[in-house]
């Protein structure tokens, strides 16, 4: 979309949520939303961070179903499939983003569910039962947070038991034979000191893709959906101080691969109905949790809480990466990880300040057995890596109110990352650099930092303030399980490091009928952890110094008192500053940022009435994405860039209908992608980044509608 033509839409939107807040003077407020960003409960206007937060009725009226259907209502945000599967997430914010799922890496954004960092990508796009609140965070997160990431933060907060008795029962059905059972119990306060609640989900849905290969492995269809997520938690008043909160969550999923469309230099973004895939056969995940949260009222001004987790991801899929029905490059993926985790937070507060201090143990045990064919069965090689890794950390933020007006925030972080990593391999392909059998390769490194945060904050008003922060990120360095020799392997990459620079305005206006929030930002990176795909096994490089630039929008207006309209808007400039490859040739003009569109705007109107029987509620949101690299590399960024996508979707739901004493239902008819869009999400090259003849590239689905039915109780 031209610029000039991209303007203009953003300018009337902004034109018409102003004139809204204006006109509709008697209208009803914006309603409060409460975050747990800062570890305590806050106004999200009062939280000096860019943040964006969706609760149950956006979860439930926008068709939230796991973080990757987030990404089109959230600016400078990328959240995509991993390429050949639907398991594993591939998570941009600001430009940063870890686009090599192999289990060696580290996230540069993190994922949380209820507090508990989720170390691996592979796996990270799992169904979560009973979703009461999914926040995102932009900008390193260290000080605050067990676990530093460099790119931001996503919370994923589920519901506790509820202290009365009741249910919920839902079943849908809509096209490719789509159907969806979530049934969730709460048991009520049970001798006054425990409550629990359980919770299941199951989703279906046949292939959007029929594989025409004739081997007899491959799978029928490509992307069939076959999930079920389960959720058991338990809130206890062990005394009047002491409280503990378990939650057990587990995820399913035996799906199909994607399908890997074969496009050839040259070709339109078109995505097709049927192709061959020989080597697509599974994409399976199985990702479960324990987690137990205590909390100790230790005075009126001191709180302190521990959480102790353990997370399991086990994962398999064998995907076609040629697009054919030969074999040309075929892999399997069989993936296991296991992590423990313990933090402790102590949180304090009085008249002049609030503060957190906490303390962050973490280890992971993460191994991948990944053979693959190369132009046929007799080249095969047989390959394994894996990595250990232990991570301390102490952390801290405090915030000191110097007026009524002024807040000075400080933070600073400590942490110490051990990697002992493993690869095996045998390799008898012509012109190998193994040239033989590895029975085992071992490396390991260590590494570690101290990253600050300062923020100063003023209020012109309860309604208004700005703020200017200023902080550091870090991301530990590695070791390359795919790596093409013994010496890539043993050499470790480098740490990435990130200064980080933001100015933000959080404000309400016309009695709280119009909300503008700004951001304007830049990230200065060193040592940018690269991977680039090499036909068979990927380098790992780090990238000087890049400079990430960019603005965020987030505006919302009570147009009346049934309608609210809600504008999103990004604009990302992401420049390398020095990019020398390993022979020491300079690539920042040539190489592409990935994942970060220029720009991207998503807008929603909602609409509420009251029936009498019954309330009517409406909800219609549009999104327009930029021009998506998905490679480094100038001649696969070419094969595989998505170009500009637009879609819609929309939900009209009948809620509260009342058929009993404390029974009500709800009827709703759905639909995603209504323009049936066209588009990439995701590809590789075939023969690698360099010589790519043509590249398997991976499309968003097609359009899906459908119709639901909930009973609660």
């Amino acid at each position: 979309m031209p610029t000039t033509l991209f303007r203009s839409p953003l300018a009337l939107a902004l034109s018409i949520a102003l004139y809204g807040g204006q006109l509709y003077a008697e209208t009803r407020a914006l309603e409060e939303v409460i975050v747990t960003a800062q570890k305590r409960e806050q106004n999200l206007q009062d939280t000096p961070i860019a943040i964006s937060a969706f609760n149950v009725s956006a979860i439930e009226e926008q068709g939230i179903e796991d973080i990757s259907d987030i990404s089109q209502y959230l600016p400078n945000v990328e959240i995509a499939p991993s390429p050949g599967g639907n398991t594993g997430a591939t998570i941009s914010i600001r430009g940063l983003v870890t686009g090599n799922p192999a289990v060696t890496w580290e996230p540069s954004v993190g994922i949380y569910v209820d507090g508990v960092f989720v170390a691996k990508n592979v796996g990270g796009l799992f169904d979560v039962a009973e979703l009461e609140r999914v926040e995102i965070l932009r900008g390193p997160q260290g000080t605050l947070y067990g676990k530093n990431t460099l790119g931001g933060a996503i919370n994923l907060i589920t519901r506790k038991p509820s202290e009365e008795f009741g249910g919920t029962l839902k079943l849908s059905s809509g096209n490719y034979d789509y159907k969806e059972g979530f049934f969730s119990l709460d048991t009520g306060r049970l001798a006054e000191r425990a409550a629990f609640n359980i919770a299941l989900s199951v989703r279906q849905r046949d292939g959007f893709y029929d594989n025409t290969s004739r081997a007899s492995e491959a799978a029928d269809e490509f992307k069939k959906l076959d999930t079920t997520a389960v959720r058991l938690t338990g809130s206890f008043d062990i005394t009047d101080q002491l409280e503990a909160f378990y939650i057990f969550d587990q995820s399913k999923k035996d799906n199909t691969p994607s399908f890997a469309q074969l496009d050839l230099p040259g070709s339109r973004v078109e995505r097709r109905r049927e192709g061959a895939n020989d080597g697509g056969i599974e994409d399976t995940s199985d990702t479960f949790g324990h987690a137990l949260h205590l909390t100790y009222q230790l005075s009126d001004i001191i709180t302190l809480k521990s959480i102790s987790a353990y997370r399991s991801t086990k994962f398999k899929d064998a995907g076609d990466y040629d697009g054919t029905d030969v074999i040309g490059f075929h892999t399997v993926r069989d993936v296991e990880s296991d992590q423990i985790s313990q933090e402790f937070q102590w949180l304090g507060k009085s008249d002049r300040f609030d503060y957190v201090l906490g303390a962050f143990y973490f280890k992971e045990d993460s191994d991948a057995l990944n053979p693959f064919h190369l132009f046929g069965n007799n080249n095969v090689v047989r390959n394994g890596y894996g990595v250990k890794s232990e991570s301390h950390a102490l952390f801290g933020q405090l915030d000191y109110y110097l007026t009524d007006q002024w807040t000075l925030t400080g933070g600073i972080r400590w942490t110490r990352e051990e990697k002992e990593a493993f690869l095996q391999r045998q390799d008898n392909t012509p012109g190998s650099n193994f040239g033989g059998n590895i029975s085992r390769l071992q490396a390991r490194d260590d590494w570690s930092n101290i990253s600050p945060t300062v923020a100063l904050t003023y209020a012109f008003s309860d309604d208004t303030s700005v703020y200017f922060k200023v902080s550091e990120g870090w991301k530990a360095g590695g070791f390359n399980g795919e790596a093409p020799s013994v010496e890539a392997f043993k050499q470790s990459y480098d740490e990435e490091k990130i200064t980080a620079f933001e100015a933000g305005l959080k404000s309400r206006w016309f009695n709280d009928r119009l909300q503008l929030n700004t951001a304007l930002f830049q990230n200065n990176v060193k040592d940018l952890q690269i991977s680039n795909f090499q036909g068979a096994y990927s380098l790992v490089d780090n990238a000087g110094r890049a400079t990430m630039r960019g603005i965020e929008l987030e505006a919302m207006a009570v147009l009346t008192n049934q309608l609210t309209f809600n504008l999103n808007y990004g604009y990302l400039d992401s420049k390398y500053d020095s990019y020398k490859d390993l022979n020491g040739n300079e690539l920042k003009d040539t190489n592409r940022f990935t994942y970060a569109p220029e720009n991207k705007i998503s807008a929603g109107l909602t609409y509420h009435q009251d029936l009498g029987f019954a309330n009517l509620t409406g909800r219609l949101d549009y999104s327009w994405v930029d021009t998506i690299y998905l490679s480094p590399n100038p001649v696969a960024a070419e094969l595989t860039k998505t170009g500009d996508y637009r879609l819609w979707n929309a939900r009209i739901a009948l809620e509260e209908i009342k058929i009993g004493p404390e029974q009500t239902l709800e009827i709703a008819v759905w639909g995603k992608n209504l323009g049936d869009e066209e588009y990439r999400i995701n590809g590789i090259t075939v023969g690698g980044n360099n010589n790519g003849t043509g590249a398997v590239n991976y499309y968003g689905d097609p359009r899906t509608y459908g119709i639901e039915a909930v009973y609660r109780f």
